[in-house]
């Protein structure tokens, strides 16, 4: 099993993503803004890049776990700046759940 952190700013949007990552045997973990949880014991990144802070986020848990799984899950096309984070997947909201699931195995299967 798996620990995906989730880095999204819609409670909606997080709570199906949880469901998802769950439906995959795997836990999500909330981002917890006030350092409770450990980011390097994570497996993938769940990344909505229009978190506050989320880019900073990614680059510091890239800089620390070089080989970290990161989806990007965002509205905007792929650009530069999220290729330079070695992205696993990039899906593009409104997206299919199955696509989304898809994403989650790929980086689940690169973490292992």
């Amino acid at each position: 099993m798996a620990k995906v952190l989730i880095a999204e700013p819609s409670a909606d949007v997080r709570a199906l993503l949880e469901r998802s990552i769950r439906r995959l045997g795997h836990d999500p973990v909330e981002l917890d803004r006030n350092g409770g949880n450990d980011q390097d014991a994570v497996d993938v990144l769940l990344l909505e890049p229009a978190f506050n802070g989320g880019l900073d986020l990614a680059r510091s848990m890239r800089a620390t776990q070089p080989d970290l799984a990161i989806v990007i899950c965002s509205i905007f096309p792929p650009s530069a700046e999220l290729q330079e984070l070695a992205p696993i997947a990039h899906v593009l909201k409104p997206f299919q759940r199955d696509a989304l699931e898809e994403a989650l195995a790929a980086a689940v299967t690169a973490a292992a």
